[in-house]
């Protein structure tokens, strides 16, 4: 069984910077694994465990010092690595990102069997890229997932949305987007980290992955950011004592009776 690992480097929300594009620079800020990724993570290596003959290949489109959300997934588990760099990439929106990771997970793990997301990225938060991702592999897909059983051909995934909570079972190959907080993360030993530092991240660009320089970027892109700011506050309160709350209290529960 061969799953993909989908994982994304995100700059640090509380100190944004902007290009004249409206663009995020992220060569200015601070980035980390995004945080649905780390549920993916654990989701990931938690079927390797209780499965026999699992290999996870985590995959990430970013900058060289995406390099680092790999080596942490090799650390926790993950048995190859991919990332895909090229300047080319920049600036692309959710759409072409979907098809640039679609592109490489057909040529590179062609026989995948469970595609593994976080259900949106914190920098973005358009959750977009998972649907957009399966239509292109052509593969079913559940959002919103918290928990996943596989049994053989079939896996059984758990979705909350709200306070509704859906049982769904789909065949592989299909994909699946985490979007829970993890409840029992588990950290690599010093051991793990050294593991990972001796595996070999394969390192794509435009032309390993097939496609034209005007599929990709923000030429390729159909998403154009007019305006991007920080909102803000303007809510008028004011503090008033105790009594005067519980006198109001009590004058509407007369108006109530």
């Amino acid at each position: 069984m061969d799953i993909v690992l989908c994982l994304k480097q995100v700059p640090d929300v509380d100190d944004i910077k902007w290009t004249k594009e409206n663009n995020l620079d992220r060569s200015l800020m601070l980035s980390k694994l995004n945080p649905c990724d780390e549920f993916a993570i654990e989701t990931a290596v938690k079927l390797k465990q209780a499965l026999k003959d699992v290999s996870i290949t985590a995959i990430s489109m970013g900058p060289e010092n995406a390099k680092e959300v790999l080596n942490y997934a090799a650390a926790k588990g993950a048995d190859r690595a991919i990332l895909l760099s090229d300047k080319a990439f920049a600036a692309s929106d959710t759409l072409v990102t979907s098809k640039i990771l679609a592109s490489a997970i057909k040529k590179f793990i062609p026989n995948f069997s469970l595609v593994l997301t976080g259900q949106m990225a914190q920098d973005g938060d358009t959750a977009q890229v998972p649907v957009s991702l399966a239509q292109y592999l052509d593969i079913p897909d559940v959002t919103c997932a918290s928990d996943i059983v596989c049994e053989s051909a079939n896996i059984s995934v758990v979705q909350k949305t709200g306070s509704i909570m859906n049982f769904w079972e789909i065949n592989m190959s299909c994909l699946v987007a985490l979007n829970d907080e993890c409840k029992e993360k588990t950290f690599p030993k010093i051991n793990d980290y050294i593991r990972a530092q001796s595996l070999n991240i394969e390192v794509y660009g435009l032309d390993d992955i097939g496609l034209d320089k005007n599929e990709v970027g923000i030429i390729g892109s159909p998403t154009r950011v007019y305006r991007a700011f920080r909102p803000e506050n303007k809510k008028n309160t004011a503090e008033i004592s105790s009594d005067f709350a519980k006198f109001m209290f009590e004058q509407i529960n007369k108006v109530k009776k």
